[in-house]
């Protein structure tokens, strides 16, 4: 659903007034996703653990609704903004700490020739190119249950992307990416919650080389010196109906606070998508991590199948079998953080599944 608007006053739970223009433009849209998830040997207790079902939330991708505007300033110059909000589906609680606009939050300037200049809440540019190397395409058995970060966004940055040819770059470095759960940014202590970002992708025809490196401060003045780097290298290759994947990810945290959801870890992964017909798709994927601190492993295996009803409503299954070593703890929806879904116990092996409808607007 898309009009063209001189000016726009938004009233939330009110309704949206506007003028016609040819310069300008404000789009609604979204998406809902929920389904029912299973999942064996999910942690009860210390020790104790049982089968899970629920009506889990963004299983296939998260679910969200938002804007997304721009003014044509002229000379190839517009003016740009986009506020997006996370939603659980199955009790309609705001996501990402109870942000309204949690999933972004931003406003800038786009230039045909030279790129785009965005401040606010925006995704790093781990999630922006990272969509694009996974097999199971950010589903909540995707790099999203390997490492978080793979969605992360960051608060009070300032960002740059921009494209040239084959070759596209996005930068962003923040004051103070998590400013909900920690006081940050700290007069008179900057590397408090400071976080750098840089990728580049080089897309031509059927192949896509992504490299993208990250490093996050500690969000308290103790652990400011402290740090989470991530380098991620990954490729993708499209062979008529079939895309290949393949890539690795280096994690080294030393941050205590974060350490239990992002460990230390070398992560290799593979997979492949494949386009059966126009309506049905499948993909699979395995994703294996060591586990420095641990000196342990484990293999996540993954397995997604959709089938689009329309062009904007599908009925999909995810499947997951995770093998945990002794010391590791690995569900099918990660390590417990923020996105994920279900728990293990430690050493234990995970079977999940999820049944589900997806529908944009």
């Amino acid at each position: 659903m898309k009009k063209k608007y001189l000016g726009a006053v938004l009233m939330i739970g009110v309704g949206v007034g506007a003028t016609a223009h040819a310069q300008s433009s404000l789009t609604l849209y979204g998406l809902l996703d929920t389904g029912v998830l299973f999942a064996n040997h999910s942690k009860v207790a210390p020790g104790q653990s049982g089968n899970q079902w629920a009506l889990g939330t963004g299983n296939r991708q998260n679910s969200r609704w938002g804007f997304i505007g721009n003014e044509d300033l002229g000379g190839g110059l517009a003016a740009i903004f986009n506020l997006e909000s996370g939603i659980a589906m199955n009790n309609g609680a705001l996501q990402q700490g109870g942000r309204l606009f949690g999933r972004m939050a931003y406003v800038g300037l786009q230039s045909r020739e030279y790129g785009a200049l965005m401040l606010g809440r925006q995704q790093a540019p781990m999630y922006k190119f990272g969509l694009a190397l996974d097999p199971l395409a950010y589903s909540s058995f995707g790099f999203i249950a390997q490492d978080p970060q793979f969605v992360g966004r960051a608060d009070n940055s300032v960002a740059y992307q921009g494209k040239r040819g084959p070759f596209e770059v996005n930068v962003l470095y923040s004051f103070g990416y998590e400013s909900v759960s920690a006081t940050t940014p700290v007069a008179g202590a900057y590397r408090v919650g400071k976080e750098v970002d840089v990728g580049a992708r080089y897309v031509d025809g059927p192949a896509n080389l992504t490299f993208a490196f990250e490093q996050r401060q500690g969000t308290a003045i103790a652990s400011a010196d402290l740090d989470e780097r991530r380098y991620l290298i990954g490729s993708s290759y499209k062979v008529q109906k079939a895309t290949l994947y393949a890539g690795y990810e280096l994690l080294l945290n030393n941050v205590p606070a974060s350490m239990a959801l992002s460990p230390s870890q070398n992560m290799f992964y593979g997979g492949i998508r494949y386009q059966a017909t126009a309506a049905l798709d499948f993909a699979a994927a395995g994703y294996y991590h060591q586990f420095r601190a641990l000196g342990d492993h484990a293999l996540s295996l993954g397995l997604n199948a959709d089938y689009w009803l329309s062009k904007r409503t599908s009925v999909y299954t995810n499947m997951q079998y995770v093998i945990n070593g002794h010391n590791a703890a690995l569900s099918a929806t990660g390590l417990g953080g923020p996105t994920a879904q279900t728990t293990v116990q430690t050493g234990a092996n995970q079977l999940a599944f999820t049944v589900g409808i997806l529908h944009k607007f």
